[in-house]
């Protein structure tokens, strides 16, 4: 059967009723499951149904109480959301699925987990003119990777979570692709790009280590990104300028080997499923070229159209889903929706996460409800 989740806040189950939101995905719209947000960047969100506050704004950070002791003696600390008020929804949300039946999946931001960068500023990223990221932690830093390897432990250890997603699984000074710099770099998406590379001390030293020329790939990427400045005219992509720098070639294979050893380290430190985030295929993520996508339980793929589902389904790995967005089931009467997922399910993907609850009015959960059941009867055939 067609694994189905709903992607949900912590805050839109607390102010809606926890069980009337889970008796209702469960009885009217059919899901298997409940995807969770537990850490998460900043958030400002326009909600859909008739609740306070309407424009719900949260600085982000950690969504749930972490366990006394899981991080002593680590230099990098989860911090917590204000929006708890020293409460832990996570226990009576793990309670409500598992008295439904519903498999419980947290969501985590690896890398942008909002006031962790704030508050570990010497651990972020920094591009190729030094600047440090306001955003993103540096997933090659070694206090980074401790952190989040005990974040999974304690996730996975103590609310019988069905599974861990990892998203913002990357190395990259993500302030780049910030409204801020949308006129210097709307008309260049390889500068952006460019701009997001991360050269922080913990990347420099790591990628020294393992023979590649960081001060020359460092060097090839603060020229193309002053001429493109410079001139206006587009930067050269990262696939392109790595062909003509070998050095920049081998620090884009380093970081993505990298990756794949930080993510090894997670999921030997989780206790349930460890699944894996992983943007469209259509904005490409030249650090993800050679990543091995068969170290995670389960790859999840943002899908925008139908068109996608081709790229999407990666067959090195161990299991594949989807993850829809709104924008794929705005404006449409539901069609479009249906013949996708049953045409996903043909594919061979296992499983669907729809984002998110609360910007999805009930028109598209009727979809939603219809594709999941025509998706499960393509499936049974």
């Amino acid at each position: 059967m067609l694994r189905a989740f709903m992607a949900v806040y912590p805050w839109d189950l607390a102010d809606e009723g926890v069980e009337r939101v889970l008796d209702r995905l469960l009885g009217e719209v059919g899901v298997t499951g409940l995807s969770l947000w537990v850490g998460s960047p900043p958030v400002v969100q326009l909600r859909v149904r008739d609740v306070e506050p309407r424009v719900f704004r949260t600085a982000g950070g950690i969504f749930f109480l972490p366990a006394e002791g899981a991080y002593a003696g680590t230099r990098c600390q989860p911090v917590v959301s204000g929006w708890l008020k020293g409460s832990n929804p996570l226990p009576r949300i793990a309670e409500a699925c598992a008295a439904r039946g519903l498999e419980l999946r947290a969501i985590v931001s690896a890398a942008s987990t909002a006031l962790t960068p704030e508050r570990y500023a010497e651990m972020t990223c920094r591009n190729a003119f030094g600047s440090r990221s306001q955003r993103n932690l540096c997933l090659a830093n070694p206090d980074v990777q401790t952190y989040l390897g005990r974040l999974a432990r304690d996730l996975s250890s103590n609310y019988g979570l069905a599974g861990l997603t990892l998203v913002d699984f990357g190395i990259a000074w993500a302030d780049a692709f910030a409204p801020e710099f949308r006129d210097v770099l709307r008309p260049r998406g390889a500068a952006r790009s460019l701009l997001a590379t991360c050269f922080c001390e913990s990347c420099h030293q790591k990628a020294t280590a393992a023979g590649v020329d960081v001060p020359s790939a460092r060097r090839s990427v603060r020229a193309a990104l002053q001429r493109s400045l410079e001139t206006g005219l587009p930067a050269p992509q990262i696939e392109s300028m790595a062909t003509d720098h070998p050095p920049l070639a081998a620090y884009h294979r380093w970081r993505s080997d990298e990756l794949c050893t930080l993510l090894r380290h997670v999921v030997e430190s989780c206790r349930c499923p460890l699944l894996l985030d992983r943007p469209s295929p259509s904005t490409g993520c030249p650090q993800h070229e050679s990543f091995d996508w068969s170290v995670p339980g389960v790859v999840i793929t943002r899908v925008d159209h139908r068109d996608q589902l081709g790229a999407a389904l990666l067959p090195a790995a161990q299991g594949n889903e989807l993850r829809v967005t709104p924008s794929l089931v705005f404006g449409h009467d539901g069609a479009e929706l249906v013949s996708m997922l049953s045409h996903a399910t043909e594919l061979g993907f296992k499983g669907v996460t729809f984002d998110h609850y609360g910007l999805l009015p009930d028109a598209v959960l009727t979809s939603i409800k219809q594709a999941i059941r025509f998706a499960r009867r393509t499936a049974s055939q």
